[in-house]
């Protein structure tokens, strides 16, 4: 015995016709954030079923959220600038908070 994915019975084509003035139906009848939200569910089964479907994380974080107080960043303004030296301004930085 194998064991496969589950497979969904074909819509009789007087079914299939109705599906979509349903879904349009439905679909004007949410809000806008719900609409969405389908959206962008509709497109992840359509990935799906294409097999290009991004791997989902189970829970795992993709990216860490790091918190810092506003009054450290703004000290942070203007220390690089585009087309300086990396290695002189990283040393004016740590420079500075040692001394």
């Amino acid at each position: 015995m194998t064991l496969g994915t589950p497979s969904t019975p074909p819509i009789p084509t007087a079914r299939r016709s109705a599906i979509k003035p349903e879904l349009l139906r439905l679909l004007d009848a949410l809000p806008r954030a719900k609409q969405v939200e389908l959206l962008d569910f509709a497109r992840f089964l359509q990935q799906q079923a294409a097999g290009t479907a991004p791997v989902p994380t189970f829970g795992v974080p993709q990216i860490e959220l790091r918190v810092a107080p506003a009054t450290s960043l703004l000290g942070l303004t203007g220390l690089v600038a585009l087309g300086g030296d990396a290695v002189a301004d990283t040393e004016s930085l740590y420079s500075a908070r040692a001394g």
